[in-house]
């Protein structure tokens, strides 16, 4: 008997047991049902007088909000210290006083846009609409999309209880609430009670609150075209509010507008609203984007993006002292998500974190003026398109110049100390995309650090094995080098350190592109399905063809810096009350105990290489006096703007993304500048990111001084020998060398005069030429980048 035959004969014999016993199965299941929902209904019940204290204790306090008792005055601070004790920012929540019962009818656009939207029958049911409820079970059921029935007394008592997980046993404890408050309070101080609690999105607790961030006016001001925009966000208040995802709160803005219309009934003071309200709905929504500069922009690929004012006065609303903004934001929204409102409004808080606002302050002063170096580069020939008499040109530049951008990040490699913040160029009040930590951008060849640290860890090469800049095509793959032809033979360090792309992409082969995004994944935390989203599986790759933050970049080198040993970014420490109780303690592994995910030979052998990108023979020549030298290294990253993108603005040349990754003894960092629109401009991983990058660690280590070496003690498998630079020999070997390199790490066996074999040079004709007759991709530096696409082909070894 198959399989098949004995699914069908137990299914057959279910069957005619059912049809025997169908009274007992009854019963019993009768009884089981029974059993389960007395279970349900005593257990809630039981978490609701255990909740019953708490409860009363918060509708307390929301009632005194919406009273004259309230007086925000009273709310104590919470402080943001830096890792030297400096208070870097203060905030506190609530700093105006509430919607009032008093005052709920003036706030009749957004009570007729809320009711319209959440709760029609919200003055005629008793804090249920079994109605709506059956009708949201309906829907869930039969179309399988999720539709919601609760009401704002629901709603009311599930921000009230704060249970966390939504279950049928949390939401019967909420049904008790939800008579409870109905049983204590009146209609109008429920609905203020509502309007003064429900989360907006981006911190904002409260119609109040959320008004004066997005529009920067009180409630009782809004339109009906903004209190739609509010409402709206309610289902998913962080996905759906207009500063992070525009298309989908302009979207829901015009169906909240629509039902609005159908139901005007619903507003305080019907006689207001303006006359055909309904059928002015699309006219209302234009004259609401042109208030606030609503803009949508194609990038690659047909992307629309939509960029606005909404929120743009909202970013520090809170701060009272702001000095590291972008820094301080996310600290606020950690505070904001992990305390519950009536802890931050009763009790005062110290929050230490590893910020160094020394490092700060230089880093903010060094991003904006290489960004307005950039910017006054432009502007020249801005004025030179109004001379000519081409407005529509010195348009476009106008809108490139205004939207440069930039960010920096340092974190301390032994211990993962997020010391200094910039998420943008500029530092206001404006809100702003923490571009550090939440934009992802392709890499160019910075990356090309991580790519020949795995050819070392796999003995591929050394770093003064010679390989062979040559034309070569893999698997359909011609990568082309920034400068006109190639250079032949060369020493490992002299490929990176000029950028060379042939030799990147022939590593990236040899150490296999799954392995080399496993162990990225393994650096950042990254899961397979966020590293197939973001990583290519082919060999541009190598060349920056990925996705990376500046936080994400930073941490990479951070963990090559540290011997290979795992790095997790730590922003905060601990945070107290202002008696010095406990409150939150980040309980920090001991760096003994960090996974290894590098070799640290390789790391050590990268390092050195990191240290030649900034010589003589690199792309970004540092020379320093010798009283001024300190120990740096770095690399350098450019990607080139794309053909459509030069076409879309009026044929411009230029790069979209420059970059540059800096290691000093205790400190890695990593600065990105770029343009928001995806728009070319004038720039160089070396000229832009990298000067950059210098003017801010030439400040550190003239204020706060640095260690003696790049590398620090580890226990491996190595040698130390010095070298000359020219050669790639033992520099006792030599007679002269005009840069030698001390203290240079190999693996045991694998230095020069160690035993290791040099591979064979083969010469093709004109590879040693840098006049060859292949076009070069750009002249500005030695890691500009363009990133052909790659055609796989069968017949192509």
């Amino acid at each position: 008997m198959n399989i098949k035959d004995r699914i069908l004969g137990i299914l057959a014999a279910l069957l005619q047991y059912s049809r025997t016993n169908w009274r007992s199965i009854l019963k019993y299941s009768v009884i089981s049902g029974i059993v389960i929902l007395s279970f349900l209904i005593g257990g809630s019940y039981v978490v609701w007088l255990t909740k019953q204290e708490e409860v009363a204790r918060n509708l307390e306090t929301f009632q005194r909000e919406v009273s004259d008792a309230y007086d925000p005055n009273e709310i104590k601070p919470i402080r943001i210290l830096d890792k030297n004790g400096k208070l870097i920012g203060e905030f506190s929540r609530r700093k105006f006083r509430p919607i009032r019962t008093d005052n709920l009818a003036n706030h009749g656009n957004i009570i007729w846009a809320l009711l319209s939207s959440e709760d029609r029958d919200f003055y005629e049911h008793n804090g249920v609409n079994f109605t709506a409820l059956l009708r949201a079970i309906i829907v869930n059921l039969t179309t399988f999309q999720k539709q919601g029935g609760s009401t704002l007394t629901q709603q009311l008592a599930k921000l009230t209880l704060d249970l966390g997980a939504r279950n049928v046993f949390n939401k019967l404890t909420e049904f008790y609430c939800t008579f409870y408050l109905e049983s204590k309070f009146d209609k109008n101080t429920i609905l203020a009670m509502y309007l003064n609690r429900i989360f907006l999105g981006e911190g904002n607790t409260g119609v109040e609150e959320a008004s004066r961030y997005y529009f920067n006016k009180p409630a009782y001001e809004l339109t009906p075209a903004e209190a739609a925009l509010l409402v709206g966000t309610i289902p998913a208040p962080s996905n759906y509010n207009a500063v992070r995802n525009p298309k989908i709160a302009l979207k829901r803005q015009k169906m909240v507008m629509t039902v609005m219309g159908k139901n005007q009934n619903l507003h305080p003071n019907p006689k207001s609203i303006e006359k055909d309200f309904e059928k002015k709905v699309d006219a209302n929504i234009r004259k609401f984007r042109s208030f606030y500069v609503v803009e949508e922009t194609k990038e690659e690929e047909d992307k629309v993006v939509i960029t606005s004012e909404i929120g743009k006065y909202g970013f520090d609303k809170d701060f009272t002292i702001n000095l590291a903004s972008d820094f301080n934001f996310g600290i606020r929204q950690f505070v904001i998500e992990n305390f519950s409102e009536i802890d931050l409004e009763s009790r005062g808080m110290n929050v230490y974190t590893t910020l160094d606002y020394d490092k700060q302050e230089a880093a903010e002063r060094s991003l904006r003026e290489g960004i307005e170096a950039v910017r006054k580069k432009l502007s020249e020939d801005k004025a030179n398109y109004i001379k000519a008499g081409k407005t529509e040109e010195a348009s476009k530049q106008n809108k490139i110049i205004e939207n440069m951008n930039g960010s920096l990040i340092s974190i301390n490699p032994t211990n993962g100390y997020v010391e200094a913040m910039v998420g943008s160029y500029k530092i206001s009040n404006i809100f702003r995309l923490n571009r550090a930590v939440s934009a992802v951008r392709q890499p160019g060849s910075v990356i090309k650090g991580l790519v020949y640290l795995m050819a070392f860890e796999k003995r591929i090469a050394t770093p003064t094995s010679i390989v062979v800049d040559e034309p070569i095509k893999i698997r359909g793959y011609a990568p082309k080098n920034w400068y006109k032809g190639h250079r032949g033979a060369m020493q490992t360090r002299t490929a990176f350190a000029q950028s060379v792309n042939t030799i990147a992409v022939k590593f990236m082969d040899e150490i296999g592109v799954g392995d080399f995004i496993h162990t990225l994944g393994k650096i950042l935390d990254l899961d397979s399905s966020e590293l197939s989203r973001r990583f290519q599986h082919n060999l541009t790759l190598a060349l920056g063809s990925g996705e990376l933050s500046p936080k994400e970049l930073a941490t990479v080198y951070a963990t090559i810096a540290n011997n290979g040993k795992k790095v997790k970014p730590v922003e905060i420490l601990r945070i107290t009350d202002f008696e010095g109780s406990e409150l939150y303690m980040n309980t920090l592994p001991d760096p003994k105990d960090a996974e290894q995910i590098l070799d640290p030979v390789a790391c050590a052998m990268t390092l050195n290489l990191l240290e030649a990108v900034v010589s003589e023979e690199g792309t970004l020549k540092i020379a320093l006096k010798d009283g001024e030298k300190f120990p740096l290294g770095g690399k350098t990253g450019t990607v080139q703007s794309p053909k459509e993108a030069q076409k879309r603005w009026g044929s411009r040349k230029g790069v979209r993304d420059v970059w540059f990754a800096g290691v000093n003894p205790n400190l890695v960092t990593a600065v990105w500048v770029g343009n928001d629109l995806g728009a070319p401009f004038p720039g160089s991983g070396s000229g832009t990111s990298g000067s950059i990058w210098f003017r801010y660690v030439s400040h550190v280590a003239r204020t706060l001084g640095f260690g003696d070496s790049l590398i620090t003690p580890f226990n491996g498998d190595y040698v130390k020998v010095d070298i000359c630079a020219e050669t790639g020999g033992l520099l006792s070997n030599e007679a002269e060398c005009k840069h030698p390199l001390y203290g240079q790490y190999y693996y045991v066996g694998d230095q020069p005069g160690g035993g290791a074999t040099t591979p064979t040079v083969t010469q093709t004709e004109g590879t040693n030429s840098t006049n060859g007759t292949e076009e070069a991709l750009s002249g500005e530096d030695a890691v500009e980048l363009e990133l052909p696409e790659t055609k796989e082909d069968p017949n192509d070894d």
